[in-house]
This record gives C-alpha cells, structure tokens and sequence, in this order.
C-alpha cells in the first residue's frame, strides 16, 4: 500500500513518521516548512504580536512555553531525523509541486500532521487515488483550532476534552468525519511536561490504530460532527494573557487526582458512539 506522509519539520512529526514507517512503510514524506518573512508583515503588528507573546509568558512564567519546547526535546533526542529522506520541503503543502508527488505516486492513503490547510484543488486530486486522514490532538468538535487544544481544555477547566480525535479531511478546520476520538489517559499528577508527552503520545497510538484498520481494509468509522454540541474553534490570536492566566490558575488549582478520576469516568457522548465502532 502507498502511503503518503504530508507533516511540518517539528521532532513530535519525526517520532510520528518513526512509528508509522516501523509499522507501514512510508511510501515518501512531504515536509511543510513555514517561512515567515517580517519585512512583508506590517512592522506594528509584528512588534504588538511580540509584545502579547513576551507578557504572556511573563505572566505565566513561561510556562507553557517551556512545556511544548520541553516535548520537543523529549522526541528529538530519540528521532533527530525523519526514518526516510523527504521527497520535497514546501512552505505551503497546496504547492503544485506536492500536486506532482500526488499524481506520480498515486497513493492509497495521505496522512496529514501539522500542516496548514489542505484546500480543495489537492483535497480532490488526493481522492481520485484514495483517502485522507488527520490528527488532531483534541476532542472535536467541542475542541477544535490552534495553538493548542490541551491548554485550551486547561481555559476552559474542561479536563475530560484533554485527548485525540483521527479524522476524514475536509474543506474546514478540523471539522472533518470522525474516524476515532479518545480521551487520554490522566492521573492528576502531570505537570505541563507531563501532560504534552502523554496526549501526543496517545495522538500517535490512535493514528497508528486507524491506519492499521485502513490497512487491512476494514471499514473505519464515518461520524459526522454536526450533531455534537459545543462546537467550539479556537484560534491562536485569541491565545492571551488573560487565557494562559486562566488557564494556569485551573491548571495548579484544579487538575488534582481526585478531580481528574471523576472526569476520566465522565464519557463524552462522541467517544462513546466512535468507540463502540472503532474498538
């Protein structure tokens, strides 16, 4: 089976092609690469949006910040490198240049992690060949959006959202069919480190699972999300002082074992439905 792997550079996306390639084999790797060029933006925003970034992590103690860099380091430290050299870098995955790859490999199944969104031009040219999946680290779609749906569940003192959600890809932003949704198993005693590693991880395990069925052509679940409710996008400009702050102060006062134990038993009516499928 060709399988594709369409992802950015980051080493939580090397690990990912690691454990895929092992079970698999990459049929070729697609890199996403962003390049932003400050002197294209306008100077003020530039410097506003430094600003907001350099208070919020003063006000958080730099906390959350230190946690993704921290997970960061935990996978680069065991996959420095990509399994198999990727087939071409790209600063938007929409570049015809990917199109090429789609159309001389033709492959069977695309997966898709970290990239920016796929729009409908490729999205069609993928599935004259066959199907594409998405990660997306948090429960949708009462969760769904940017930078980080993790701490997004933290804002929000919603700790029974913390998990992974393996989609169908569409038009929008993680609003694709559901395949398979999962809370990620907690204890109460992570700290933010903790928590990145082990809902990352999960990701990865839940990715692994769905292409698995895929591969031995079992019929993988299909869930539309427009019955569930919250429906709830988040977006990074909205990312805050006052969110990190809040969602800090939930984080040291309220993700306790005690509180945590209710919330792992508190099932999400979305998982409970894909779970009896996917299971």
């Amino acid at each position: 089976m060709k399988i594709l792997l369409l992802c950015d550079e980051k080493s939580n996306q090397k690990a990912l092609a690691h454990k895929i390639h092992k079970e698999f084999k990459l049929t070729g790797i697609v890199l996403y690469k962003l390049k932003k060029n400050v002197v294209e933006e306008k100077y003020f925003k530039f410097i506003l949006n430094k600003a907001v970034k350099f208070l919020s992590c003063l006000a958080t103690f730099g906390q959350f910040r230190k946690a993704w860099f921290g997970m960061l380091d935990y996978y680069s430290r065991d996959f420095p490198e990509f399994p198999i050299k990727p087939l071409l870098e790209v600063n938007d995955i929409n570049n015809r240049n990917v199109e090429k790859i789609i159309n001389n490999y033709q492959p069977e199944l695309v997966l898709v992690s970290g990239t920016n969104i796929l729009k409908e031009k490729l999205l069609d040219l993928i599935m004259q060949y066959g199907k594409i999946i998405n990660l997306h680290t948090g429960i949708s779609p009462y969760v769904k959006g940017a930078p980080d749906s993790t701490f997004w569940c933290l804002y929000l003192r919603e700790f029974d959202l913390i998990g992974n959600t393996i989609m169908w890809i569409n038009k929008g932003i993680d609003s694709g069919n559901i395949i398979a949704t999962e809370q990620t198993y907690l204890n109460g005693n992570e700290n933010l480190l903790d928590l990145k590693i082990k809902v990352m991880n999960h990701g990865h395990y839940l990715y692994l699972r769905a292409i698995e069925m895929f591969y031995k052509k079992k019929l993988l679940p299909n869930v539309s999300q427009t019955s569930f409710k919250p429906k709830r996008l988040f977006l990074s400009k909205d990312w805050g002082i006052y969110q990190q702050v809040i969602a800090l102060y939930n984080f040291k006062r309220y993700f306790k074992p005690n509180i945590i134990k209710e919330t792992t038993h508190k099932l999400v009516s979305l998982s409970t439905k894909i779970s009896n499928h996917f299971n």
